[in-house]
């Protein structure tokens, strides 16, 4: 089995081959064609019979330069076909940037889902910013507006604000991503991660 790197190099090999090869190929058609039409419209002219040379000088450079052009233009093409997308952010439009303000616009999200969410003080409140009850079970939830990943320390935190507030389930809800750390050790915690446009599914972790 060839490596990654051989794999790599392989490719990038047959690329270049397969580029000189519609390089002749073109070239070897303008030739042609060039031949063809001065043949056709100047075989008869006295100049061009005196002194080709010319003639056959234009001819050598438009089969070179054209092909080069055309290819370069095709490959500029696709190099920016290649260029990766900026990622979607799937943060609601109508979400908050300032955190306290995020906190109270999720526990809104959340009563209009059937939960009954208070939000907790903001200094004290060991890991949990909202506090939800549905059908006889208590949700505790951490809020993350981010943009960007959110990692372990948010995970932690919930952890902990599960046992001192005594919740049946501990959340965190980001506006960002999680990192893979975070996803794992949430699967050893049982600390759920949500995006806020998951909210609707918190009920069936309950």
């Amino acid at each position: 089995m060839l490596s990654s790197q051989a794999r790599t190099e392989m490719r990038h090999l047959i690329s270049t081959l397969f580029y000189f090869f519609r390089y002749a190929v073109l070239s070897a058609a303008l030739v042609v064609t060039c031949g063809f039409l001065m043949a056709t419209f100047a075989g008869d002219s006295v100049e061009t019979r005196r002194n080709p040379v010319p003639v056959m000088a234009g001819m050598v450079l438009a089969a070179l330069l054209l092909p080069a052009l055309l290819l370069r233009r095709t490959t500029t093409r696709r190099a920016r076909g290649r260029r990766p997308k900026k990622p979607v952010s799937r943060r609601p439009a109508s979400c908050p940037r300032d955190g306290h303000a995020f906190e109270q616009w999720v526990a809104g999200k959340l009563e209009t889902h059937g939960w009954r969410a208070d939000v907790t003080a903001g200094s004290g409140d060991q890991g949990i910013d909202i506090i939800a009850r549905r059908d006889g079970r208590k949700v505790g939830i951490q809020c993350k507006r981010y943009d960007g990943p959110v990692g372990n320390k948010a995970v932690q935190e919930a952890f902990s604000g599960r046992a001192f507030h005594r919740v049946d389930i501990a959340v965190v809800i980001t506006t960002g991503h999680y990192t893979q750390s975070a996803k794992a050790l949430s699967r050893r915690t049982g600390v759920h991660l949500l995006h806020v446009k998951d909210i609707p599914r918190l009920r069936k972790l309950t």
